[in-house]
């Protein structure tokens, strides 16, 4: 199942390589586009079948699903969905109208799981688990699509909270190679710096 998501995930488009620049300014190799993911929806509907099954396989505990804006959000409706069980989100910004909030949903007193698309460093998961946690809701696990394997799961470590990726970076490498998607030469050169600042 992983080694058709992996592969079709490259044919439409959301693994990429060439040069980069992420969000955090360093440049890469290679881009994680997951935000044209819920464009294919049958490819879609494997990663979300992956994810359910992911987080079945863990003894957790929760009542709710909290996406981060905006790339999280839309997979946190639908497994929030396909859960029956009550979904939310937190902003990137406090809102400056309304109600000024940074999380949106009725979640206070819960226990839920923070999803996102691709996991960096952990800085994001970080902050959401702050703001949570500010207004009285229990963040036991973190959640996403990709772990791009640059200091996610070290970090989290602190918080006491796992990381729970249904894919890593070099599973998708060595995916790809094995399916002969990309050469050996190319593989080489991605593991080699995986996770090393560009």
């Amino acid at each position: 199942m992983l080694e058709d998501i992996v592969l079709n995930l490259y044919r439409v488009g959301v693994i990429r390589f060439g040069d980069f620049i992420l969000a955090s300014g360093r440049r890469s190799q290679y881009y994680f586009d997951f935000r044209i993911l819920p464009s294919y929806p049958e490819l879609y509907s494997k990663v979300i079948n992956l994810w359910l099954d992911t987080l079945r396989s863990y003894d957790l505990r929760f009542d709710g699903v909290v996406g981060i804006a905006s790339a999280g959000i839309v997979h946190a409706a639908v497994l929030g969905f396909l859960m029956r069980k009550p979904v939310g989100y937190v902003r990137a910004e406090r809102k400056d109208h309304g109600t000024s909030k940074l999380v949106e949903g009725d979640l206070k007193g819960l226990k839920v799981i923070v999803v996102d698309d691709v996991v960096t460093t952990g800085g994001t998961l970080t902050r959401a688990y702050n703001i949570l946690k500010e207004e009285g809701i229990d963040v036991v696990a973190f959640s996403v699509i990709l772990d791009r394997e640059e200091g996610a799961t070290e970090s989290l470590k602190s918080l006491g909270i796992p990381l729970i990726p249904l894919m890593r970076t070099s599973q998708v490498f060595r995916i790809l190679k094995d399916l002969n998607v990309i050469s050996d030469e190319l593989y080489s050169t991605l593991t080699k710096h995986l996770g090393s600042p560009k």
